[in-house]
């Protein structure tokens, strides 16, 4: 069972979790001379000699230079400091997956000695609670007891075709506490989170040591999957393999992702496979976590996840490395190699993946769209728009780093949404909208977010009070201009917010919340703002508190 039906998926540039109730780099031909002097460069960035960055497969030297783009970190660290300087983020706020109240804290991540070879380190997460499954209601909270989980992820969601792996600890029992728990170890790969929509793509190792998961049986299981969007009510939308049988100790996964097709493997035997729509199709974030279900352990649901027993239960799992080759498929049995060569070599970590396709193809798509008469199709999806795809007629792709809809696909919805047509430069290359949700996040401070009961369901953000506020990374406003943003706000007593960009460097203004006469009463209120086209970082601040909100919409005007 995936992880989906628990997890608010995360909504990653935020990494916040599924709503409980329902997602090669080619250097220009050198000369030998100056291919030897730019790996000298680079292996001496990297402490390490340039012929051993050859024999680590990491460079080959073909007529046209191409470095073999990874991943990789050994989690040599020694405070969580030194991990997110390496581009991994731990989750610090409250959410799913598992209880909508549930805790995840810093403090469960440290780095451990490995008992088997002193002078090797161990990323350990752990996961404790002392809640009884009894104190647990119909909104998935708790009223007693808490729980606390961890959860660490890459800051880059760049990582599709090619070979994940990862090798990991799994324990069957807890450390400490009465055991039974419906607890969730996992390595996965998932995108940004939209609600039974694309883009949208994840991919899982899911270990549930205590089974559960409407199976009904206590039978330690790995559940292996792919997702083709939020939506567990049809079958068309997922694969999932379920595996039966202990997996405590180390182990080495494997997932090798191609377009239209995904395969897994632990310790190098094949597991289960899928293809067609449900493989992944947009780029993901590499992330791990350990938390607790409480979904129906049986069909019938006569029990659930969490024991009912109040006594304090611990669980840990340990990361040994991670290890990511992009568009290669590696045989798993050649990554413990490709890892020990790593080492051997002094690199504990590296990071040289370009996320963008080619920078000559993408300006050569900007010029000939420029200069010519008519812009190239786009599609209107539910009030976003995105290009049309030309490597693909259905789905969604992934094109001159953005992403982009099948023409088919597009053409399934009816006007005034669908495919835009022909029409002038000028005029088309105006059109933007775009919806965030509340719960997007990158990083927040002082809210809490919990189910809404707004026409668009899902999770809005609360407990909002003076002078907290709310960061998204990455909001790119395509040209300069004028732009209307809207907010679906609610407010007993009314309020106010303000916008800004890059951290309050840039104010957008400020803006009266009427009083709706209620938590869940909502309304929809806006004002035009003028930006200068970029990527920013966008900020709604609480001047005052005492409000709401679901959404927020800007739209080119």
């Amino acid at each position: 069972m995936n992880c989906l039906l628990i997890k608010k998926c995360i909504s990653v540039n935020n990494f916040k979790s599924i709503n409980t109730r329902k997602p090669v780099n080619q250097y220009p031909l050198i000369n030998k001379a100056r291919f030897a002097k730019y790996w000298q460069n680079v292996a001496g960035a990297l402490g390490v000699t340039a012929m051993s960055l050859l024999t680590m497969g990491l460079v080959t030297q073909p007529a046209a230079a191409q470095t073999t783009q990874i991943l990789f970190d050994d989690f040599s660290y020694s405070n969580n400091s030194q991990l997110t300087n390496n581009g991994w983020r731990i989750r610090t706020w409250s959410g799913g997956p598992g209880l909508v109240n549930g805790d995840w804290s810093a403090s469960n991540i440290s780095f451990v000695t490995d008992p088997a070879q002193p002078s090797n380190k161990l990323m350990r997460l752990k996961a404790g609670t002392n809640i009884n499954g009894n104190n647990i209601n119909a909104q998935n909270q708790s009223t007693s007891g808490s729980v606390s989980q961890a959860e660490v992820a890459r800051t880059e969601q760049i990582y599709k075709n090619g070979t994940w792996a990862a090798r990991m600890y799994f324990n069957d029992a807890p450390s400490s506490g009465p055991d039974g728990d419906t607890v969730i170890q996992t390595f996965f790969g998932i995108t940004d989170y939209v609600e039974l929509a694309e883009p949208y793509s994840e991919i899982d190792f899911e270990y549930l040591p205590n089974g559960g998961w409407w199976s009904g049986s206590s039978t330690p299981s790995m559940w292996s999957g792919t997702f083709r969007i939020v939506d567990w009510s049809d079958e068309s939308n997922h694969g999932v393999t379920r595996t039966t049988g202990s997996l405590q100790g180390w182990r080495t996964l494997v997932m090798q992702v191609t377009d239209g097709h995904i395969a897994f493997y632990i310790d190098g035997v094949y597991q289960t496979s899928f293809s067609g729509d449900v493989a992944p199709d947009y780029p993901m974030y590499i992330m791990f976590q350990l938390w607790f279900s409480n979904d129906c352990f049986d069909a019938a649901c006569n029990t659930r996840g969490f024991l009912k027993n109040s006594n304090y239960r611990e669980y840990y799992e340990d990361v040994d490395w991670v290890y990511y080759e992009k568009d290669n498929i590696v045989p798993p049995s050649e990554i413990p190699q490709k890892v020990a060569t790593l080492r051997s070599n002094g690199i504990s970590y590296v990071q040289n993946i370009n996320s963008s396709s080619s920078s000559a193809n993408s300006s050569t798509s900007s010029s000939s769209n420029s200069s010519s008469s008519s812009a190239p199709q786009q599609c209107n999806w539910w009030g976003i728009i995105y290009p049309i795809c030309t490597h693909i007629s259905t789905g969604w792709g992934w094109q001159n780093n953005a992403d982009c809809v099948g023409i088919q696909t597009c053409a399934t919805l009816t006007p005034p949404y669908g495919v835009m047509g022909a029409s002038s430069s000028s005029s088309s290359s105006t059109a933007f909208s775009r919806l965030i949700q509340a719960e997007a996040y990158t990083v927040m401070s002082g809210v809490q977010t919990d189910v809404t009961s707004d026409s668009s369901d899902g999770q809005y953000v609360g407990w909002i009070d003076t002078g907290d506020w709310l960061s998204y990374a990455n909001i790119n406003f395509p040209t300069s201009g004028s732009y209307k943003v809207e907010y679906r706000v609610a407010s007993p007593g009314g309020s106010s917010l303000s916008l800004d960009l890059n951290a309050g460097a840039i104010q957008l203004g400020q803006l009266a919340i009427p009083a709706t006469g209620g938590w869940q009463n909502w309304t929809t209120i806006s004002h035009n703002i003028s930006v200068t086209a970029g990527t920013y970082s966008l900020g709604i601040y609480a001047p005052a508190g005492g409000w709401n909100i679901n959404w927020l919409r800007i739209t080119k005007l």
